[in-house]
C-alpha cells in the first residue's frame, strides 16, 4: 500500500553544522512529502516472526527483475528460497531454492547472474556458487576448501573468488575455464607467502576493482585481527597497504563492507561509514549533515547514489537517499527522505524508481523484509 511519509520535526531539518574530514556536503529539504509503496515482504512466509532472515541483505536488478537476497548464515536459516519482483507484472515470483543458508551477495559474472555460496549446506568439501540459468538456478561445486565464498568477480578473462576457508589455505581463488576449476592464488607479504596456519579465521570478504586494478580486502586473526589490502600483480596478490586502522564498521550486514561502487576514478564503499579512495591507499571518510549511517551505494546513468538512514527517539528511522554527479566525496546532495520503522539495508535504481530492501538486524520486526517502491523524477 502507498503511505506518505511523516513530517520531520524542524530541529532535524537544522541539523546541518557538522565536521568532516572531506569538508562540507550539500544538502537540500524537499518540500514536498515523499510517498512510498509497500511492495510486500518475499520471505515472509518462509520466516514468520519476522527475524533478521527475512532481511534483503542485496538486491540487483537483472532482465527487469528485482532479485531480493536473505536467509541467515549466522543461525543457520536455509535453505533459502530465491525471489524477484517482476517489474513487467508488479507481481512478486519464487524462482526456486538455493541450498544455502543465505543469499548475500548478487553478482555479474560474464553477463551472467550468480550467488556466491555464502554457507552451502551438506558436503562442504567444496565451496559453490548459484548460477541462473533459463530461469532455474545451477549449483556449481568446484571450490576445494571453499566453505564461506563470500563475493565473486571477473577480471581479465578469468573469474576470482575470496572465501572463508580453514587454517592453512588461501582465501583466494581463481578460474581460468568460467568456474568450472578453480585454483588458490598465493598472497605475499614481505616477499614470501603468508602463513595462514596460524589462525582459524582466514576471509577475504570483498574484491575490489578500481582503475583496471584488482584489489582482495584480506582479515585475519582472531586475537589480534587485520586488515590488509592486497593488489593482483602477475598472477599473485600482493600487499598493498593496511586497511585495519583506516575504516571502521557500524554492523549492518554479515560482512564488513556492504555497499561498494566505482565511479569516476575513485572507489566509494560504505561499512555503515562512508568512505572513497582513489588509490585504496589514502581512504577519505565523507560525512553527511545529519550524520547519516550509509547502508548502500548504487550507481546508475552517470550518478552514485548514497542510502542513508538516521535513528529517531520514537524509535523509528529517516531514511534518505542522496545524489553524487561530479564524483568528488564532497558533492553529495540530498534527494528526498521520509520517515520508517526499521532502517534500510540495500537499494537499486532505474529510470526514475528507486526499490529500498529494509531490515532490522538487531531484532525480529513485522517490516523485517519490506521492499519499497519510490518514484522519483528530478525537476
Amino acid at each position: 500500500m502507498k503511505k506518505k511519509a511523516k513530517k520531520l520535526v524542524s530541529a532535524l531539518c537544522l541539523m546541518i553544522s557538522f565536521i568532516t574530514t572531506a569538508s562540507a556536503c550539500t544538502s537540500s529539504v524537499p518540500i514536498e512529502s515523499i510517498e512510498y509503496t509497500e511492495l510486500g515482504i518475499p520471505l515472509a512466509a518462509q520466516y514468520t516472526d519476522g527475524v533478521r532472515a527475512r532481511c534483503p541483505w542485496d538486491m540487483i536488478l537483472f532482465e527487469n527483475r528485482l532479485y531480493v537476497g536473505g536467509g541467515d548464515y549466522d543461525s543457520n536459516s536455509g535453505p533459502v528460497n530465491v525471489w524477484f519482483y517482476d517489474l513487467n507484472t508488479s507481481h512478486w515470483v519464487c524462482e526456486g531454492v538455493v541450498d544455502d543458508e543465505e543469499i548475500n551477495r548478487f553478482c555479474l559474472i560474464n553477463g551472467s547472474l550468480v550467488i556466491p555460496g555464502t554457507d552451502p549446506r551438506g558436503d562442504v568439501t567444496y565451496g559453490q556458487f548459484y548460477t541462473l540459468e533459463k530461469d532455474q538456478w545451477k549449483t556449481t561445486q568446484s571450490i576445494q576448501g571453499g566453505l564461506h565464498n563470500f563475493d565473486m568477480v571477473a577480471y581479465n578473462g578469468m573469474v576470482f573468488a575470496g572465501l572463508g576457508v580453514a587454517s592453512g589455505e588461501s582465501p583466494i581463488v581463481c578460474s581460468h575455464d568460467g568456474g568450472q576449476t578453480f585454483s588458490p592464488v598465493e598472497m605475499i607479504k614481505d616477499g614470501v607467502p603468508i602463513d595462514t596456519s596460524k589462525s582459524a579465521l582466514v576471509r577475504v570478504y570483498d574484491l575490489f576493482v578500481l582503475n583496471d586494478s584488482l584489489y582482495a580486502a584480506f582479515r585475519y586473526g582472531e586475537t589480534e585481527v587485520t586488515y590488509d589490502l592486497y593488489k593482483y600483480q602477475n598472477g599473485v596478490f600482493i600487499f598493498d597497504n593496511q586497511w585495519y586502522q583506516k575504516i571502521h564498521q557500524i554492523r549492518y550486514t554479515s560482512n564488513i563492507i556492504g555497499g561498494k561502487a566505482e565511479f569516476k576514478g575513485q572507489l566509494f564503499f560504505t561499512t555503515g561509514h562512508l568512505y572513497a579512495t582513489s588509490d585504496m591507499a589514502n581512504i577519505t571518510r565523507v560525512i553527511l549533515p545529519n550524520n547519516e549511517v550509509v547502508y548502500d551505494l548504487y550507481v546508475e546513468n552517470n550518478c552514485l547514489y548514497a542510502l542513508c538512514g538516521v535513528p529517531q527517539e520514537n524509535g523509528d528511522y529517516v531514511i534518505s537517499v542522496w545524489s553524487n554527479q561530479a564524483g568528488e566525496p564532497t558533492q553529495f546532495a540530498e534527494l528526498f527522505r521520509f520517515e520508517y520503522d526499521v532502517p534500510p539495508i540495500s537499494m537499486v535504481y532505474h529510470d526514475g524508481d528507486f526499490y529500498i530492501g529494509m531490515g532490522d538486524i538487531q531484532t525480529s520486526h513485522d517490516k523485517n523484509g519490506m521492499i519499497l517502491h519510490i518514484k522519483y523524477k528530478k525537476e
